[in-house]
């Protein structure tokens, strides 16, 4: 049994105080095998028994290797960043299944959006460590935040529609509860604009336009029927407010940026399994997007797994993989510039997406 599976066995109390020990004991110094250990082990064997040299110096060997190993197996466990993320994340789920970015440095209002965020960093790492109990308890937090209207919180317009975008994706991706995914699908599409956007301002927002139509690709590939009408005017929306060059702004009026084009970009990729012309649009617009960012730009998460989905679902797995190395290369405390809003929960399940994607 894994340290995982053990927890998901205990109390919330005994697994909170299991979770403390672990990190008393990850905090010790490495232990460092004793130069004379081979001696002292041959020492306590009965004197008719004592073994020639040869076989006493293999015996040390033995033992050193046996600690060496030992501690190894600990570095492992410790040492890549993305065990660690995900660790990081299995051990900081509240008793109540959600992630709360306000522990972590980030707002309150977007725990519904954290806590499917974190879920999909979750589930993609599942083959490796085993989180299906965290899942699912996961997913029963979030049908229990769902309104009766379908919603999943927030503090206005921003906060609620990214809420309910990204946690709709959850949900479809991570086949939950079919009446709580056709809540939500429901209130997608009751929250639609007359043009097909999704928009907290004046203006249709590509971002969350690009998020509700990936959550709306996903959940009609479940059989949820109500997902069709709005995907396809979404699908619209998106096709008819890519620019000339192939790239994508927040608003109509607004400058493109990469974050934009990627994300709008592999909504039309995957939609295109039913819409050809769709996704050959958005491969031009994979095309357009820039490998490398530029030298002024701040680290931005967000943005580096938007790139990764475009350039995945276009075939360009080369590129995929240099915004990898890139995140690879970013020092593990780097400042976010949407930090702010989500803290270390968003910065860890990002990342993680990114690398497993």
């Amino acid at each position: 049994m894994d340290i995982t599976t053990h927890l998901e066995t205990l109390t919330d109390d005994d697994a909170r105080a299991f979770r403390k020990v672990i990190r008393l004991l990850k905090a010790q110094p490495e232990a460092e095998p004793s130069p004379d250990l081979h001696n002292r082990i041959a020492a306590q064997l009965p004197a008719q028994r004592k073994m020639p040299p040869f076989w006493k110096w293999t015996i040390g060997v033995a033992a050193s290797l046996t600690v060496l190993l030992g501690v190894a197996r600990v570095l492992q466990h410790r040492s890549p960043t993305e065990n660690g993320d995900i660790r990081w994340l299995a051990e900081n789920q509240e008793t109540d299944g959600t992630w709360n970015p306000a522990r972590h440095g980030g707002a309150e209002p977007f725990r519904p959006a954290l806590t499917a965020l974190s879920l999909l960093a979750l589930r993609e790492a599942n083959g490796v460590g085993g989180h299906t109990g965290q899942i699912a308890k996961g997913l029963s937090a979030l049908e229990r935040l769902q309104t009766v209207e379908g919603a999943f919180g927030g503090d206005g317009g921003q906060s609620q529609l990214y809420n309910l975008a990204i946690t709709t994706y959850a949900l479809a991706t991570c086949e939950a509860d079919n009446a709580t995914l056709s809540r939500a699908v429901t209130h997608i599409g009751t929250s639609q604009q007359p043009d097909g956007s999704w928009t907290y301002t004046q203006e249709g927002n590509a971002a969350v336009t690009a998020w509700m139509t990936r959550a709306l690709v996903c959940a009609e590939a479940q059989g949820v029927v109500e997902a069709r009408v709005p995907l396809r005017k979404g699908l619209r929306w998106l096709r008819d407010n890519v620019r000339d060059d192939g790239r994508m702004a927040y608003h109509p009026a607004s400058a493109p940026s990469d974050t934009l084009t990627a994300l709008s970009a592999h909504s039309l990729i995957v939609a295109g399994k039913t819409f050809p012309d769709l996704q050959a649009l958005g491969i031009r617009m994979a095309d357009a997007l820039n490998t490398q960012p530029s030298a002024a730009a701040p680290s931005d998460c967000y943005r580096d797994y938007a790139k990764i989905i475009a350039f995945e679902s276009a075939g360009n797995t080369a590129s995929a993989d240099a915004i990898r190395n890139q995140i690879r290369q970013r020092p593990p405390a780097a400042h976010d510039q949407w930090g702010v809003a989500g803290g270390q929960v968003y910065t860890v399940a990002l990342t993680t997406l990114s690398r497993a994607h």
